[in-house]
């Protein structure tokens, strides 16, 4: 669990991810106007095991108050799974707003003092090590797809 939270790691992922879209202006993460992202983008881009994203997620949208929107296509559309989309809600943001927080507190004083072109290079790197991360889950998921789906 998060500090002060009730959530989980995982669950905070989501939320920051899907509260960084829809209230910080994120646009890594692709999205539509209303803040929703599909099932499919946050499968590549969470950082916390999202194998179990579809579970998560329904916990989430099943809290009371809901955490989550689930947007679902519609049933003659033929549409796969991962076509269903998620942002988050009024109660998750108020959820997760404290724990972003605290989180830029925490990154702003640990980055103190530190000259940009270490900024710049520790950057670089995350992003490589990124793409790295959601190479390998694809090779997996090349790996283990079926030839005759």
């Amino acid at each position: 669990m998060v500090a002060g939270s009730g959530l989980t790691t995982e669950e905070c992922d989501l939320l920051v991810s899907l509260f960084g879209v829809r209230e910080l202006g994120w646009d890594d993460l692709p999205h539509d106007e209303a803040g929703f992202v599909a099932y499919k983008e946050l499968e590549q881009y969470l950082v916390h095991n999202p194998s179990l994203l579809s579970r998560r997620i329904r916990r989430l949208a099943d809290a009371k108050p809901p955490l989550v929107e689930v947007a679902k296509p519609e049933a003659d559309s033929g549409l796969h799974f991962n076509a269903l989309r998620v942002c988050v809600t009024a109660e998750g943001i108020k959820r997760i707003k404290p724990v972003w927080e605290r989180f830029a507190r925490m990154s702003a004083n640990l980055l103190q003092g530190i000259p940009p072109r270490l900024l710049d290079a520790h950057y670089a790197v995350n992003e490589e090590i990124s793409a790295r991360i959601r190479a390998r889950r694809q090779g997996a998921k090349d790996f283990l797809a079926s030839p005759f789906a």
